[in-house]
């Protein structure tokens, strides 16, 4: 996929190249191989590079090298003076016969900034080659731009790579790969920061919901010493069966920007976009509006069904109860709310006053829709099963500890 150059932020001077490979053909002889003269020369630029950005993983970079071997052993020494990379993921891999090349043995100097391998070849030949290591300090990240129109419906997402090398290395021309879907070339240069953009080929399913969690939430917002928010922004939904160009997003910050009446795009919020694959749901957070009151109360509790040893001590009971929420949306237009609210432990439904989609065995999720400056109560009454004594209870965590 070819990508659009962007803005660079920072690009300093030319740095020169520090990573060089030198062949040294010797006269070693082993059994059943042959000996060769012995020379020493500097490779030239290897002929393409490739830089693989995994995400949450170091780069990975793979060099190209043609190397004329000698009939015999050969020493092919790496060198990287001035470049920072893992010395312990340094690989160089023929890409021939491994019968007529072979790699017999490895060497790390003292000085610690090179690597001698002792390659074997049947003939004189030139034998392509791969020079793979991880640099330390380049990296990337993504930054996502997300537009949403003036009716609130419909989403456009823009994503820029920041590419970041303070490896010590520059690269004069690299293929860069984010994914099988993302690939272009570029240059990079050391102690230099690039920003490259590419669309994203993706048209979510957008809703903009009022979202109140029970864990998270004061469950009597009025008697809160300051005003309580309630959270409000997008849920987007991302396609299984989108365009052949639709792919996985990958994690990043994403800037949200909402379209006037004039065309105008207005900054509504930032949030952190985590790694989406297709068909996934996520909630983009604008903003917390005071607007939206929701309150739970407790009702009532009743114990039932409770069982005694031969003592008269309760070992094991039920409970009964009931849980009241209360929603007030004071705005002059209509709201959706997303409700969410957990029963912890064995439970089983009563008469729950409203319909809900049960996310696990304890979480459970309304979906409420209030017309504008309207108030909506309702009930839930469950029970919860099997509930230990005190002493039980204490026995219990201690076993599981």
């Amino acid at each position: 996929m070819a990508a659009k150059i962007g803005s660079i932020l920072m690009k300093p001077r030319p740095f020169r190249r520090m990573i060089f490979l030198a062949l040294v053909i010797t006269g070693l002889i082993l059994p059943a191989l042959s000996s060769a003269d012995t020379r020493l020369g500097i490779l030239p630029q290897p002929d393409a590079v490739h830089i693989r950005l995994p995400d949450q993983r170091p780069a990975l970079v793979q060099e190209h090298h043609p190397i004329s071997l000698g009939k015999g052993i050969n020493q092919v020494a790496f060198s990287w003076s001035g470049v920072r990379l893992d010395t312990e993921a340094v690989l160089l891999t023929p890409l021939s016969d491994p019968e007529s090349v072979r790699i017999l043995s490895t060497t790390l100097p003292p000085d610690g900034a090179s690597l001698i391998w002792e390659v074997y070849s049947h003939k004189d030949a030139v034998v392509p080659m791969t020079l793979s290591y991880l640099p330390i300090g380049l990296d990337s990240r993504i930054t996502y731009t997300a537009t949403v129109d003036a009716r609130e419906t419909a989403l456009a997402l823009d994503a820029r790579l920041i590419l970041r090398n303070f490896s010590g290395q520059t690269y004069d021309s690299a293929t860069i790969q984010l994914d099988p879907d993302t690939v272009f070339s570029t240059e990079l240069q050391d102690r230099e920061t690039r920003r490259i953009s590419f669309p994203i080929p993706q048209h979510p399913e957008v809703t903009k919901i009022f979202q109140w969690d029970g864990q998270t939430m004061p469950h009597d917002p009025e008697n809160q010493d300051t005003a309580v928010g309630v959270p409000f922004g997008y849920e987007i939904t991302f396609p299984v069966n989108g365009s052949p160009d639709t792919r996985d997003l990958r994690q990043g910050n994403v800037r949200i920007f909402l379209e006037d009446a004039q065309g105008r795009t207005l900054f509504t919020g930032e949030d952190f976009l985590p790694f989406l694959a297709r068909g996934d749901t996520f909630f983009l957070e604008t903003g917390r509006s005071r607007d939206i009151l929701i309150t739970k109360r407790r009702m009532t509790t009743h114990e039932t069904r409770v069982r005694r040893n031969d003592k008269g001590k309760i070992q094991v009971f039920d409970q009964t109860i009931t849980d009241r929420f209360i929603l007030k949306n004071t705005r002059p237009t209509p709201a959706d709310i997303r409700l969410t609210d957990r029963i912890p432990g064995q439970w089983e439904p009563v008469d729950m006053g409203h319909a809900y989609t049960l996310e696990d065995h304890e979480t459970l999720r309304f979906d409420i829709h209030l017309d504008a400056e309207q108030t909506r109560t309702f009930d839930l009454t469950y029970k919860i099963v099997n509930i230990f004594a005190d002493k039980f209870t204490r026995y219990n965590q201690v076993a599981h500890q």
